[in-house]
């Protein structure tokens, strides 16, 4: 009887202490598994304002780039998209520069570059905001006169750049950012004075607000 107590002494607190030790590795294996998420996760939403410099050039024209002089105006943008993974998230752009101005007869002229593209940002360290930029879409460069018809040549355009975003609050980042949106196109018109194949460019300095809703 003895024996017998002892051996089923030593097979309870053998039980007790593998049923300790798999609580505690339990707890141990709750506490690694949650962890906080990365800044950067699930879909986000950015709008930017900012200054655009614009310049054009014909194939067929000799002289390279042209401007008018001063020919800064305002820039808009407005993208959204969703996170691959912390270092690159992917979406698409919708991208206008407008230049509003009265012509020498007393019109009302307004010049845009409009591009929808789909964009993609890579963050190359981890832990910062920095991203370089790049995209490809279709844009259309067209001017209107107040109360007529308007005329313009939709065709190819591509966008790169670098930013940097800065976070503000949990679900916001402030995001300054430089680009450059490339568009070119044809008229498809074969005249005596064809000019050639339009390109035309804006450099654009602006500031956007990121929003990245979730956890």
């Amino acid at each position: 009887m003895r024996n017998s107590a002892k051996v089923l002494a030593a097979v309870g607190a053998t039980v007790l202490m593998f049923s300790a030790s798999e609580a505690s590795a339990q707890r141990r294996r709750g506490l690694v598994d949650i962890s906080e998420r990365h800044e950067r996760h699930n879909a986000w939403l950015n709008i930017s304002l900012g200054a655009g410099s614009e310049n054009y050039r014909y194939s067929n024209v000799a002289g390279g780039w042209r401007r008018a002089e001063d020919l800064t105006k305002p820039s808009l943008s407005i993208a959204a998209g969703g996170t691959v993974n912390p270092h690159f998230r992917l979406g698409g752009e919708l991208n206008a520069w407008v230049n509003e101005y009265t012509d020498q007869d007393g019109f009302g002229i307004t010049e845009t570059l409009v591009g929808g593209l789909l964009v993609g940002q890579v963050y190359p360290v981890r832990e910062l905001g920095l991203f370089i930029k790049g995209g490809l879409g279709i844009s259309r460069s067209g001017s209107a006169v107040s109360g007529g018809i308007g005329t313009g040549e939709t065709g190819f355009s591509y966008l790169y750049g670098a930013g940097y975003e800065i976070k503000l609050a949990r679900n916001f980042f402030l995001t300054p950012a430089l680009n450059v949106m490339q568009h070119r196109s044809s008229s498809g018109q074969v005249l005596p004075d064809d000019q050639g194949t339009l390109r035309e460019r804006v450099w654009t300095i602006g500031v956007g607000l990121t929003f990245q809703p979730g956890r």
